[in-house]
């Protein structure tokens, strides 16, 4: 972990982070932008003067480092603008040294015209084409000319940040800090002897591929009879598994055609699954989109299972050499790849090893946690990172 220095007494003022309206900074209803600052937030060496203001929450992660937000005025009009305005009303009073915006490009205006002279960060977890106020590219020009700097949770990310902006003289503000695990909580076991299970850990929703696993394994049952599929996840929302829809019935029906080989466990405490991952000798991740960088594969990779996943947004940098990639949606080709996996004891060690030596060496929270903070330190400093 870096040390923290003053830069012109800079260091000592708090440094504000803005969590996306609808983001819940507190266990209950914790969505993926909330686990990424929460994680990184405990491995800062700034963190003494960090700030995350969101909507307000009953039991806050961290109480010290938490700010609840209160909308403006309805005079500013839609519901957006009245949550940031109300931000920019606390911040008026913090007089922050640094504003990191999560999410929410449209927020980048409105802070720069409040705060022309403080260092704001765009911090990208999400496809910006896709996202109100950058979706094309001459706004994400003007964005990149407004912010200081921009940090991108994959290269996939950035890559989509920078569509059609590749050769922009801005180009180089636009930096990668991929998501991270804490591997010293997230391991093997030694204790536990890796058992014939193939795992998926995902809400039963289309985009994580929950049915290509289910399906895949129906074609594998009677090839791999001492295998057992494993799947953990919700239906539709995170903790409940009772909004029933046709995919969500699809994949259970499918799970349960596998009979004792097959086991459909419902939503699992994160703690729980983590248990399961430390058991598991495969961990599947079949994503059938774009998922930017997805802390599943770190989680199954910081395990030590041997990963498969599809080659899709920011898995394939996440992944690199220590895991399988199968591009395809059909579960013949996955049940395919699967059998010669796990009829290979030998290459199921192999990238168990790689995986969790990826995950130890590149993706572990500390790493995390010292790039932002180098990030940040650099911005306050006016200084330039030669590299994005």
């Amino acid at each position: 972990m870096m040390a923290v220095k003053s830069v012109a007494g800079v260091a000592e003022a708090p440094l504000a982070i803005l969590l996306p309206r609808g983001e819940s900074f507190q266990s209950a209803g914790a969505g993926a932008v909330t686990i990424c600052v929460r994680d990184a937030l405990a491995v800062s060496a700034l963190a003494p003067q960090i700030k995350v203001l969101g909507e307000a929450v009953s039991e806050p992660f961290a109480p010290a480092h938490f700010i609840p937000l209160a909308l403006a005025s309805w005079l500013h009009g839609r519901r957006t603008n009245r949550y940031v305005q109300g931000a920019i009303r606390v911040l008026r009073e913090l007089a922050p040294a640094y504003i990191e915006i999560h999410n929410r490009p449209v927020h980048v205006v409105p802070m720069r015209k409040a705060f022309p002279d403080v260092p704001i960060l765009l911090y990208l977890h999400n496809d910006p084409r896709t996202m109100r106020g950058i979706r094309d590219k001459s706004k994400r020009e003007q964005c990149l000319e407004q912010v200081s700097a921009v940090v991108c949770v994959s290269e996939f990310i950035r890559s989509c940040m920078l569509d059609g902006l590749e050769q922009h003289p801005c180009a180089a503000k636009v930096r990668v800090v991929m998501n991270g695990v804490d591997t010293a909580a997230i391991h093997p076991n030694p204790a536990i002897p890796r058992r014939k299970q193939i795992l998926f850990a995902g809400r039963l929703i289309p985009e994580k591929g929950g049915l290509l696993f289910a399906q895949a394994a129906q074609a594998l049952k009677d090839r791999l009879k001492d295998w057992r599929f494993i799947l953990v996840g919700a239906a539709r929302s995170f903790g409940k598994g009772t909004q029933m829809g046709g995919y969500d019935q699809q994949v259970i029906d499918t799970m349960q055609s596998l009979g004792a080989q097959g086991e459909l466990t419902g939503y699992m405490p994160r703690t729980e699954v983590m248990a399961r991952l430390q058991q598991a000798a495969i961990a599947v991740i079949p994503s059938l989109w774009d998922d930017p960088c997805p802390l599943s594969v770190i989680e199954a990779m910081a395990s030590g299972c041997a990963v498969v996943a599809s080659p899709r947004g920011g898995i394939p940098h996440l992944l690199d050499d220590a895991g399988l990639l199968i591009d395809s949606s059909d579960p013949v080709v996955w049940a395919e790849r699967l059998l010669q996996l796990a009829q290979n004891a030998e290459l199921q060690r192999h990238y168990q090893e790689k995986a969790r030596a990826r995950a130890v060496q590149s993706l572990d929270i500390h790493h995390t946690g010292a790039r932002l903070d180098a990030i940040r330190m650099e911005l306050m400093s006016g200084t330039k990172e030669g590299k994005p």
